[in-house]
């Protein structure tokens, strides 16, 4: 017990005499071999990995710089008047500890990527052991009040509130208030979810930003990597997780591009993707066209999506080859269904009788033309006989496929649901025969007209002058 007491005295009495801790060592040359160093401030140190890009960059199949001419169009993924700039764009990914999101998952390096005019810059900042985390955070503090927008791939789920509560742990003030998220990995899924066998950043910038990775380190293996590194004590271990998390940021510029440019309402855009020309969108896949035309309708450019829509009409019917109506059918009966909520039954009709004449996929899929026209005859065109012969066929389809799915609940109901619309139907034309029948029978014949006509005329009641003087 004394001893501790001496020690404490000791320790008080040299922060009373102003005796400043010695400063963390430094580094020497073995982060170089990494192209990072050592950066230090009044908060502490921490390692500094910074590259730049010029002008003339190409990532894939694009050119960084040409974010300047869209970064504007990306205001459609906000409500409101948010203005985006390309110098108030910061990009951002992590790698962390682990995949939770408690308190226990620490961000070891936290890259960022920003715009100087045409020049891109690309930082990352790393921990040597957790005591460095405070002296990055408080550099990001300093750094997150030039920008407005937050680019990330799952950043607004995953990597942001990891970074908010290590801020919160080291008694740092973190006001994102201002802040808007543009997470990119929501566009994607809605573009190549069905697409793409996964939406990872890694899949679509080897897919459709024509960039594929050499010897790349998954961000799986970052966690146990730094680990490594915490036990050897040597950067070169670090190598791959550095330049795994630079392509990423690379990746999102090009990515932003890329969406910025299907945004882009300039029809003299050549872009493969973004250029309206219908025989360059028609090398697209058709789910993807039609992904596409509904993001598209969704981030407010029904004109473009449009015109993506029409081209997937075309394609969709004049397709016969029977190797693909299969594949095709869900993607021909979905724009079948948009064009029916926005009230264009005209196309609509077309792509459900094409549907009939494709070979059913399966029972479900094969029975809904039949069950959208039957209804669009009856309630719209009040053509029952319309109506009853499109219930009819589907009715009959099920029967010579009863033999398949005998005993099966499912399908059980499924027919007794259509022979209830076919006796529904059947009635509904009965009695409309029967009230213009009745309504026939209360209008007198023409022989019956002629003599009402004989009898009612009479003859003319002479009119004398000396009546008008009464």
């Amino acid at each position: 017990m004394s001893g501790l007491r001496e020690r404490l005295g000791r320790l008080r009495g040299s922060a009373a005499a102003g005796v400043t801790p010695p400063p963390p060592p430094e580094a020497g040359g073995e982060w170089a071999q990494l192209g990072a160093h050592i950066a230090t401030s009044p908060a502490g140190s921490f390692v500094m990995r910074r590259r730049q890009y010029g002008a003339d960059s190409v990532h894939g199949i694009y050119r960084l710089r040409e974010l300047a001419d869209v970064a504007a169009q990306l205001s459609s993924f906000h409500d409101g008047d948010a203005v985006v700039r390309l110098e108030e764009l910061l990009f951002f990914d992590t790698e962390t500890t682990g995949l939770g999101v408690g308190a226990g998952n620490v961000p070891f390096m936290v890259g960022i990527g920003y715009y100087t005019g045409e020049l891109f810059t690309v930082e990352q900042l790393m921990i040597r052991n957790p005591a460095e985390e405070h002296a990055m955070l408080v550099y990001l503090q300093e750094l997150l009040g030039r920008y407005t927008h937050i680019v990330s791939y799952n950043g607004r789920t995953f990597d942001w509130p990891i970074l908010k509560n290590r801020f919160v742990l080291n008694r740092l003030k973190l006001d994102d208030s201002k802040l808007l998220q543009l997470d990119l990995l929501y566009a994607s899924r809605s573009l190549w979810r069905n697409t793409l066998p996964s939406c990872r950043l890694s899949k679509v910038e080897e897919s459709r930003l024509g960039f594929e990775r050499i010897d790349d380190v998954p961000g799986s293996m970052a966690p146990a990597l730094y680990f490594q590194y915490l036990a050897e004590k040597d950067p070169a271990v670090l190598q791959g997780v550095f330049i795994h998390n630079e392509h990423d940021i690379v990746t999102l510029a090009a990515l932003t591009i890329h969406f910025g440019k299907l945004l882009r309402p300039d029809e003299n855009d050549l872009d493969l993707i973004s250029n309206p020309n219908p025989e360059l969108i028609s090398n697209l896949d058709s789910e993807e066209l039609f992904r596409t035309g509904l993001w598209l309708d969704k981030m407010a450019r029904p004109t473009k999506a449009e015109q993506y829509f029409n081209v997937l009409f075309e394609k969709l019917m004049n397709n016969e080859s029977a190797a693909q109506s299969a594949e095709q059918e869900t993607v021909l009966l979905q724009l079948a269904g948009y064009y029916k909520k926005i009230g264009q039954y005209n196309l609509a009709i077309e792509l459900w009788k094409q549907a009939i004449l494709l070979k059913p996929a399966s029972i479900s899929l094969q029975l809904e033309p039949y069950l959208e026209l039957a209804m669009y005859y009856e309630h719209r065109e009040k053509d029952l006989g319309q109506a009853v012969f499109y219930a009819e066929e589907a009715w009959a389809r099920l029967w010579r496929r009863r033999a398949l799915h005998r005993g099966d609940r499912k399908i059980n109901e499924i027919e007794e649901a259509w022979e209830k619309r076919i006796a529904r139907l059947k009635q509904k034309m009965r009695k409309k025969e029967m009230s213009l029948r009745a309504l026939a029978d209360s209008y007198p014949s023409s022989s019956d007209k002629m003599v009402i006509t004989k009898r009612s005329k009479k003859a003319p009641k002479p009119t004398y002058v000396s009546e008008g003087l009464i």
